[in-house]
């Protein structure tokens, strides 16, 4: 059997060999991001911008609604939201609306590192814990936080806490901020804290539910994002991570391929060429 030719290689070259190439193209990303300039939709802009536009001393309240098996596909963007909270002058408090709440917050804050902003617990941002009672919960945290919860995630009674010592309730916070896979929870939160108190509201939710949140943007929600969005957060807060990770993978994948067939169309174009002159 005769040889391949180098431009008939090129043409048409094993898939093991491109299978080989796509694995470590995907791979470098994955070790570490790139940072490649990403297309970052309209909504995340607006849920960025919103955070960016927070007065100083504001406070805001973050919902954590969901759980250490939806973790994957929010924990990017979460934490690119923490980031792009601490670095400003404001007051975080943060609730979860499931029992395992606790685990996912703890894995979220870690990546976010408020120590490195010169954030203080207790001062500058605090954890109340899983709290209970789905949307009954949610109206008794508007109405007083004190009764509501006693005391932080760690034990300490909330009036001992600095930051929550004149803060009692929905009237109280700038913003609430909500991480839901699941759509009570999200509408939950317009019931009692928007439609009641007026606070704004942004809301990131799986992909598959934004068709059933999307008749409250923009009037009750100012903000509406997918949470398979957490790279572009990542990348308009400067903070590469998870979700830039994924985007920096299919971009150079992409990049690649689009190499591979421009080569192979020019070898293929050649190869044509060679057999009218024979």
């Amino acid at each position: 059997m005769a040889k391949k030719s180098l431009i008939e290689w090129i043409e048409s070259p094993p898939r093991e060999v491109l299978y080989t190439l796509l694995l470590i193209i995907l791979s470098i990303p994955l070790i570490k991001p790139l940072g490649l300039p990403i297309p970052v939709s309209a909504r995340t802009i607006e849920f960025h911008h919103y955070i960016e536009t927070l007065p100083d001393g504001a406070y805001v309240m973050v919902s954590l609604g969901y759980g250490v098996s939806s973790q994957p596909a929010f924990e990017p963007f979460v934490v690119a939201t923490f980031h792009d909270l601490f670095k400003r002058n404001v007051k975080v408090v943060v609730e979860t609306t499931g029992s395992d709440g606790p685990i996912v917050y703890k894995s979220a804050i870690a990546k976010a590192n408020p120590d490195s902003y010169g954030k203080k617990y207790g001062e500058d941002y605090v954890f109340l814990g899983y709290v209970p009672g789905g949307e009954t919960a949610m109206k008794a945290l508007a109405e007083d936080i004190h009764a509501a919860v006693p005391a932080d995630y760690y034990g300490t009674p909330i009036e001992q806490i600095p930051m929550l010592k004149n803060i009692h309730g929905a009237t109280d916070f700038t913003l609430v901020i909500c991480f839901t896979s699941a759509g009570d929870t999200a509408v939950g939160w317009i019931r009692q804290w928007v439609t009641s108190y007026n606070v704004p509201y942004l809301s990131c939710v799986l992909t598959m539910m934004m068709p059933t949140i999307e008749p409250y943007y923009p009037v009750q929600v100012k903000a509406l994002v997918g949470a398979d969005r957490g790279g572009e957060m990542e990348f308009l807060v400067g903070h590469p991570g998870p979700g830039l990770k994924k985007a920096d993978s299919f971009s150079l994948s992409h990049m690649v391929l689009m190499a591979i067939i421009i080569v192979a169309n020019i070898a293929y174009f050649s190869l044509k060429a060679q057999k009218k002159e024979v």
